[in-house]
């Protein structure tokens, strides 16, 4: 009897052992897949990132106006560029005067704290729109930092474009959701549309 108490026992320790060691290779296995899915998505796009200075209303506003100054813009620059070296080139060309405009903006509402607009990486968390749901990860990005950049902060993409149609609620356009397709692979491009299937989350902001 006590035999057999102590080899139960034993195999228990060993399958719990088992099934633990096989967790860790498949969120291992998993994690590894997400990232490599990220990056490959991350090489096609190029997001647009706007963080307000606070949280106050009255920062929270200019972010606002901010963003839609800007958005305006961007839609007449970025007619006719098509690729995703068209439209880098473009923003890096124009982005002078599209720190003009955001300081204009800035000064307009009465304020004078400080505006900082470049092309850059950031991180972001997993972020849906419309169909699409991209995972956390860092992407390259439109980035304005108003004053203390510590407020809440809006985005969207501006390659493939989604900013442009709807700036309130973002959401791919026909035409942006067939330029991610034809570059994407097709395990990727059907991650994307499973709604967060992918979303393991790193960083919230």
């Amino acid at each position: 009897m006590k035999v057999f108490k102590f080899c139960k026992r034993n195999l228990a320790v060993i399958m719990a052992v088992i099934i633990g060691s096989a967790g860790a290779l498949w969120t291992g296995i998993t994690w590894d897949h997400v990232q490599e899915t990220q990056m490959e998505i991350a090489k096609q796009v190029i997001r647009f990132h706007v963080l307000a200075n606070s949280d106050r209303t009255a920062d929270q506003e200019i972010k606002l106006q901010v963003k839609d100054r800007l958005l305006k813009e961007m839609g007449v620059l970025l007619e006719g560029a098509d690729t995703l070296d068209e439209t880098r080139e473009c923003l890096q060309e124009n982005l002078p005067l599209l720190q003009e405009k955001a300081e204009e903006t800035v000064r307009l509402a009465g304020s004078s704290q400080a505006v900082t607009v470049r092309l850059t990486t950031a991180d972001f968390p997993v972020k849906t729109y419309g169909d699409y749901t991209f995972p956390a990860g860092r992407y390259e990005t439109l980035q304005v930092e108003l004053g203390n950049a510590k407020g809440h902060n809006w985005w969207c993409m501006i390659y493939p474009s989604l900013c442009f149609e709807d700036a309130l609620h973002p959401a791919m356009t026909e035409k942006g959701g067939k330029k991610l397709k034809g570059v994407l692979s097709d395990e990727a491009y059907d991650s994307i549309l499973q709604k967060g299937e992918l979303s393991i989350g790193f960083l919230w902001f």
